[in-house]
């Protein structure tokens, strides 16, 4: 797949995830999460659990990544298939080595850091 459609795919996820999250949310708040599919029904939560850790800037932009990734991998994107090309062991100690560094500042990394109590 061409990095132009890779990029193509990338921002019409990003697109659709930001404006259903927003949507999903405002639903949530007027009541009707029962009215929601059991996908975004999952989504909300998470965000709903994660602000008891985090701010509420913080815990949006990690729902917006987590259903960017589902829109994308639905939509063909190839980045997850080029991520795990690399054995399990080099991607974990690529992993360990970014955050010890403070590199890797990605919103999931800080939560997990947070619930290891770094």
């Amino acid at each position: 797949m061409s990095s132009s459609s890779n990029s193509s795919i990338a921002k019409k996820a990003r697109t659709k995830a930001e404006a259903d999250f927003a949507t999903w949310l405002m639903m949530a708040k007027l009541g009707g999460f029962d009215d929601l599919p059991s996908n975004a029904q999952g989504f909300l939560t998470n965000y709903r659990t994660r602000l008891e850790t985090m701010s509420e800037a913080e815990s949006t932009a990690l729902a917006v990544r987590e259903v960017y990734s589902a829109y994308y991998n639905e939509m063909g994107g190839a980045w997850a298939r080029r991520r795990n090309q690399r054995p399990a062991h080099q991607r974990q100690r690529a992993k360990s080595c970014a955050s010890r560094d403070g590199l890797n500042l990605s919103p999931l990394h800080r939560l997990r850091a947070i619930r290891r109590g770094q």
